[in-house]
């Protein structure tokens, strides 16, 4: 993962936590152990799929009619089964994080607004544009953790599921499907490392746009009568400065594309290659070849998280200091204790 600062992860953990901790904490839990039923479900339908479409291969390479027929129902049964769970499981993480974004927003604005906050904050030059903190950022911040979390428990979860079913067609595979991912995982960090700071530059200077958009517009007649010019120029001087960040962002973006683009292209053919020349000697038969894929596949999805997931992870660590900041400005552990009385 792109690197954060200590104070940042100790703020990762006192935002997180706020909620998990509240009276909500019993409608959380609830919702998060119906996601883990959920995946719980979605991976052994995977499991199983692998092996139906194995069998599937083989009845065709085999000319098997009858075979044939029965596992293509087999395949369109687990296939729905598969769609119903995916759909559930997504259903109810966005509900979660609705609910989230809606306690902390409302706790945020609450503590925003209360005794001198405002005024502390408004006049801090380090604690920029905090209405987009508690707006956007809030919302980035819950639904990305919340995605996050989902996608690391899908992850152990598969890696549980096919990593057996690797190791039973060849030990080779899952060995290389472990250093590949692990390669891949450290080039991408090598190259994409700078994207942490550039995005949290990019959310600055885009919401200082903004403000000068929202100043003019609050003070147009004024402005137009004295300093129109100069504002024209002040408002061009920060869209520039937000094009040659964004310019930065797709030159590293392009870089980390060029490497991962590869890394997923080979794959599908990674484990075919490996696992050919055993049906071609006849050791194996040929749906094993298509299961080894498939698993092969899944189980490296579950290992490359960071090479996947990398641009939306560095996003992330910028919208968590931002967050942080503001966080740490409320005065977070009052703010929770308070949080957490009033709402008993």
């Amino acid at each position: 993962m792109p690197p954060l600062s200590r104070h940042a992860w100790f703020g990762l953990l006192s935002i997180g936590k706020a909620f998990f901790v509240s009276p909500m904490r019993w409608r959380a839990a609830g919702a998060l152990g119906a996601i883990i039923a959920l995946l719980l479900t979605l991976n052994a339908l995977n499991v199983a799929n692998s092996y139906v479409g194995r069998n599937f291969m083989t009845a065709i390479a085999l000319r098997d009619r009858g075979q044939y027929l029965r596992f293509a129902i087999l395949y369109l049964g687990v296939f729905a089964a598969s769609a119903a769970t995916e759909v559930s499981q997504q259903f109810v993480q966005d509900r979660l994080a609705l609910t989230w974004r809606d306690w902390l927003t409302r706790h945020l604005i609450d503590r925003y607004l209360s005794g001198h906050t405002f005024d502390r904050i408004s006049a801090k030059k380090d604690i920029d544009n905090p209405d987009q903190r508690i707006a956007e950022d809030v919302h980035t911040f819950t639904s990305t953790l919340l995605s996050f979390v989902v996608m690391i428990t899908n992850s152990a979860l598969t890696t549980i599921a096919f990593a057996g079913v690797l190791w039973s067609i060849s030990p080779i595979l899952l060995f290389t499907a472990i250093v590949y991912a692990a390669v891949g995982s450290a080039f991408t960090v090598l190259l994409g490392y700078r994207l942490v700071g550039l995005n949290n530059l990019q959310l600055k200077k885009e919401a200082d746009l903004r403000y000068g958009l929202i100043h003019v517009r609050e003070h147009g007649l004024p402005i137009g009568e004295r300093d129109e010019p100069q504002e024209v120029r002040g408002i061009h001087a920060r869209l520039h400065r937000v094009v040659r960040n964004r310019r930065a962002i797709i030159g590293v973006t392009r870089n980390v594309g060029f490497f991962t683009s590869g890394y997923n292209y080979l794959v599908p053919i990674l484990p075919v290659l490996i696992v050919a020349p055993l049906y071609l000697r006849g050791t194996i038969e040929l749906g094993v070849v298509t299961q080894s894929a498939m698993a092969f596949a899944q189980l490296l999805g579950a290992f490359s998280l960071i090479v996947a997931q990398f641009q939306s992870i560095s996003a992330f660590a910028a919208v968590v200091r931002r967050l942080s900041a503001l966080w740490d400005e409320m005065d977070g552990p009052m703010f929770l204790e308070a949080v957490v009385g009033s709402s008993g």
